[in-house]
């Protein structure tokens, strides 16, 4: 909810506007359609959202070329919830943008719901699927199907795909820089230059969402007065040692779990159950020992915990304290795991059996928008 109070505070103080003319001949829309697009994403509140697609060229000027044997266009999805009290044409404009990579909008809707609400209907609220995402012009490899459920790899690919992969997307689209991040923010520049009003608007961006936003900068559209970076995930000139990589995750994820379990000293309780050596040291040994003895009872319990599907307890343990981490009502249920997995009494088994259950089954739910 951070997010959604830094925008409306960008709004609140947000004055600027622009005056453009717009053109509709390559937008398909608008129409209405509900808030949610999945039903067990939420229950639709009866305000109307309305959803559109715009036909963008496969390739701009300057940024790639394509060859005669490709089809040209590209359909890009829009969704709005558009202002209630004040009028459409006239409210001011916030478009969130989401990351991923590669996944679509749908599950940003609930945000886009609480935002509108938030600021009393008096804004329009906007969202994408970026080209290659949802329901816009998916960049997949269809005719090759290494990205089914059914593959041999399923939906992940293995690189011995990758061949195969390219070259049904070459064929495709021929110049693959069609879905850069510099293509997809100039979809965004376009739409909010030619089928917007023209008002002032605000771009939140959440994870790679900060990378498109980021690039939309560079392009300076002059509707857009103010920006929101969610998680950041790009730093332009950022020394390499600085730069958000992937291939940094570990290094940044110890940072942050650091950081939480050196809160417990900040706690009485917390403290109190780990007066000997801290949360952190107590962490660190209940994984050496899990190293030690994986037939342990605490530890085979771990490793027994079906769907973590890890090779060591300590790798699990790792994995499942991890993605609690991740969640806000769950991280508060590390430190007195960490406690009962260092007891491991007959009283603690069921408690952290229903714990590790729980955790996996929340990794792995799947939602209906996962087909996107």
């Amino acid at each position: 909810m951070h997010h959604l109070r830094v925008i409306v505070m960008a709004i609140v103080f947000t004055s600027v506007s622009t005056s453009i003319s717009t053109t509709r001949h390559s937008l398909n829309g608008w129409y209405p359609c509900s808030e949610y697009t999945f039903s067990d994403e939420g229950s639709s509140t009866g305000s109307e959202a309305q959803c559109a697609t715009y036909n963008a060229p496969l390739c701009y000027p300057g940024i790639c070329k394509t060859s005669e044997t490709v089809y040209q266009k590209v359909k890009i999805f829009v969704k709005r919830l558009p202002a209630t009290i004040e009028n459409p044409d006239t409210a001011s404009n916030v478009w969130l943008i989401q990351g991923g990579p590669g996944f679509s909008s749908a599950t940003l809707e609930a945000d886009m719901i609480t935002l509108h609400s938030q600021l009393d209907g008096k804004i329009n609220v906007y969202t994408m699927d970026h080209r290659g995402t949802g329901r816009s012009t998916l960049l997949d490899c269809i005719a090759a199907q290494v990205t089914t459920t059914g593959s041999v790899f399923g939906g992940t690919i293995d690189p011995s795909e990758v061949p195969a992969c390219a070259e049904d997307l070459h064929i495709n689209y021929g110049d693959l820089a069609s879905f850069s991040v510099t293509t997809a923010a100039t979809d965004l520049a376009t739409f909010i230059s030619k089928y917007t009003n023209g008002h002032s608007t605000i771009v939140y961006g959440v994870s790679y969402g900060t990378m498109f936003a980021e690039r939309l900068m560079h392009l300076t559209p002059p509707e857009v007065v103010g920006y929101v970076l969610d998680g950041v995930s790009t730093m332009a000139r950022a020394p390499a040692t600085k730069f958000a990589y992937f291939s940094n995750w570990d290094m940044d994820f110890h940072e942050v779990g650091d950081a939480f379990l050196a809160l417990c000293d900040e706690d009485k309780d917390c403290k109190n159950r780990f007066q000997r050596r801290g949360l952190n040291t107590s962490l660190q040994m209940l994984i050496d020992n899990f190293d030690e003895d994986p037939y342990s009872t605490c530890a085979a319990l771990v490793n027994s915990t079906q769907g973590l599907d890890t090779p060591t307890p300590s790798f699990g343990l790792r994995s499942a304290l991890g993605s609690a981490l991740m969640t806000s009502y769950a991280r508060g249920l590390i430190p007195p795991v960490v406690y009962r997995l260092q007891r491991c009494s007959t009283d603690d088994v069921d408690v952290l059996t229903q714990f590790f259950n729980t955790v996996v089954a929340t990794d792995n739910q799947k939602s209906q928008d996962s087909a996107y």
